[in-house]
């Protein structure tokens, strides 16, 4: 790995650094070299000169070379080009690489951002980042919003009920983004989910009262439960049963939005589409979590292309 060492200009005194993760490797032909493991995820060019071992054992190196320094193995999908550290340990990069087009500015999501000044998104792991290293679906969407106060009450593996009991924990906003729902349709744990798209609803619409009655004249924008591959070990029901309620929740959801003047966005059309023709690995960290590289902006382009 490359190392660089920051030092304070007028104090002398170190005050963090950064590393380079590095694999090495050879042509049959050529010499060993050492190259970025980020360029490895991001060159093209680079990428046609490895083999699916190659990128694996980039894949252990870079897991070993975190751990060391940071105390934590960090997914390859997860790296930027450099890795910040100061006396308080590793500095996330935020996630970027999205790129608004006037169809997404044209969105629900988007236009409700312009409107508000504060925003809360309200979510399960997908929007905590559970398995990415604290990236939540929407971020690359923030670097278009860098005036708006931008808030995340978010908690992994947890359920519409769950939120409701924790209502009064989450702060005021002008705008609520919630997306909730999966973990009820995946679960299926009668003390802790919705087991019904009725039940679903309601739930939903007690969490829309309580967040209500602190802010009353906050906007609301409900997102559809998140779509999880076949390979969900947590779920019982076979892949097309789970499916199909999914389907029956977001069907469920959208006319709940509908009759009580809240927005509605579905996204698992574009990520299943995405998914349909592309390989897994390059969005999602597992069966349901995007990864803090291509996974997020998916996710992020996702829920702006849906229509206002």
């Amino acid at each position: 790995m490359l190392t660089d060492v920051y030092i304070d200009r007028d104090t002398k005194e170190v005050i963090g650094g950064s590393v380079v993760p590095l694999y090495t490797h050879a042509r049959a032909d050529g010499n060993y070299r050492a190259v970025p493991v980020y360029e490895i995820m991001h060159s093209k060019e680079l990428r046609a000169q490895l083999t699916t071992d190659d990128i694996e054992k980039a894949a252990d190196a870079n897991a070993i070379i975190t751990e060391v320094v940071f105390g934590s193995k960090m997914d390859i999908t997860s790296l930027t080009e450099r890795l910040y550290f100061d006396e308080k340990g590793f500095i996330r990069t935020k996630a970027s690489g999205l790129d608004i087009t006037d169809d997404l500015r044209a969105g629900l999501l988007y236009r409700a951002m312009e409107k508000a000044d504060t925003i809360c998104f309200v979510g399960d792991s997908v929007t905590e980042g559970t398995k990415n290293g604290g990236c939540p679906w929407y971020e690359p969407i923030e670097a278009y919003f860098g005036d708006k106060q931008i808030g995340n009450y978010s908690k992994g593996g947890c359920t519409v009920s769950y939120m409701t009991d924790h209502a009064d924990d989450i702060p005021k906003a002008g705008l609520y983004v919630i997306a909730l729902g999966t973990n009820d349709v995946r679960y299926r744990d009668e003390t802790v989910c919705a087991m019904t798209a009725e039940s679903y609803t309601a739930n939903m619409g007690t969490l829309r009262d309580k967040l209500k009655a602190k802010s009353p004249d906050a906007e609301f924008i409900f997102i559809a439960p998140w779509y999880s591959t076949d390979g969900d070990p947590y779920c019982k029901l076979k892949y097309a049963q789970k499916t199909a309620l999914n389907d029956e929740y977001s069907a469920a959801l959208e006319k709940w939005c509908s009759e009580n003047s809240c927005g509605y966005i579905n996204a698992n059309a574009h990520i299943r589409e995405k998914l349909a023709v592309t390989p897994d690995r390059t969005y999602l960290l597992d069966h349901i979590h995007p990864n803090a590289s291509d996974g997020v902006v998916m996710y992020s382009e996702a829920a702006l292309k849906y229509p206002a």
